[in-house]
């Protein structure tokens, strides 16, 4: 019964984690409509500081509030075969995550503005208080703030 307990919680911290993630055309339409900000998560299945991060800090209802309320979030992942808009054009996410971006490390996390640019990135896993001083260093910085006006990112 314990295991059962323990399986049901896990499975349920995972969707709600899961249910703040949005496909990256969905996440850069609504920026541009918003003016908002967008973050990006760059993972892989098999990382497992990536699915520490999925467990402990994404699934964290703190972390979840302070990224609904301020981004739209995506997760890529860097062994899919997929494309994406990378920089004002589709590459595949890897080219992007290696090539464009020239990112160090997973997990990584880039902060894109509503057209798709990259503003801040950073690679590796941290504790929930780690991200939450990353998203307020954003914050604080003035990249969700300034976004609403006209020209400033």
């Amino acid at each position: 019964m314990k295991v059962f307990l323990l399986g049901l919680f896990l499975f349920v911290g995972f969707s709600f984690a899961d249910s703040f993630w949005k496909p990256m055309q969905e996440a850069l339409t609504l920026a541009k409509k918003d003016k908002r900000s967008v973050f990006v998560e760059y993972y892989a299945d098999w990382c497992v500081p990536c699915q520490v991060m999925q467990a402990n800090v994404f699934s964290d209802k703190e972390v979840q509030k302070k990224i609904e309320d301020n981004f739209y979030a995506v997760r890529l992942n860097v062994d899919s075969m997929d494309s994406v808009f990378c920089e004002n054009k589709i590459v595949p996410i890897k080219e992007c995550y290696t090539s464009v971006l020239k990112l160090q490390g997973i997990p990584s996390y880039v902060i894109l503005d509503y057209s798709g640019v990259s503003l801040l990135s950073l690679s590796g896993a941290m504790g929930k208080e780690g991200m939450l001083r990353f998203l307020d260093k954003i914050l604080y910085e003035g990249f969700q703030k300034n976004s609403k006006k006209e020209g400033v990112l």
